[in-house]
């Protein structure tokens, strides 16, 4: 009925710092580089950069940067002046504001997404168990 689909590859990041699974980290976590990121981390990641949460990579924290991508968790806010991708092993708990969104088949996305562009016409979209969509008045 439904063709299965191979799981699609990410844009890849070329990442100029990479923390592995065996970085465990507690604070702030502030860049101005790309990170791929696969470890655990209990605080704020912060980067000018690109992001990249491997399917390791554990975040119970606020995340920032200019493309996120997600195969991991990351349970907190997630701001993004370009796109986040949440891929079939990623998943994301709390409120998200970005240029764009994609989630592949499987990825998971629990709270509310706002998507900038023009402020006039950005819209806010609630996840979670019931879907609403309102848009911005202009």
């Amino acid at each position: 009925m439904f063709d299965k689909r191979s799981p699609r590859e990410a844009a890849p990041i070329v990442a100029e710092t990479v923390l592995s699974n065996q970085i465990k980290l507690e604070g702030r976590l502030q860049s101005t580089s790309n990170i791929r990121f696969d470890g655990e981390m209990n605080g704020d990641l912060t980067t000018e950069g690109d992001l990249s949460v491997g399917e390791h990579g554990r975040v119970k924290g606020n995340v920032s940067g200019r493309n996120v991508v997600v195969g991991g968790s990351i349970q907190g806010n997630v701001s993004t002046s370009g796109r986040l991708e949440i891929l079939a092993t990623g998943k994301v708990f709390g409120d998200i504001v970005v240029g764009s969104l994609i989630i592949d088949e499987g990825g998971i996305l629990r709270g509310k997404s706002a998507v900038h562009g023009e402020e006039a016409n950005a819209s806010v979209v609630s996840v979670g168990m019931r879907t609403e969509v309102a848009a911005a008045a202009a």
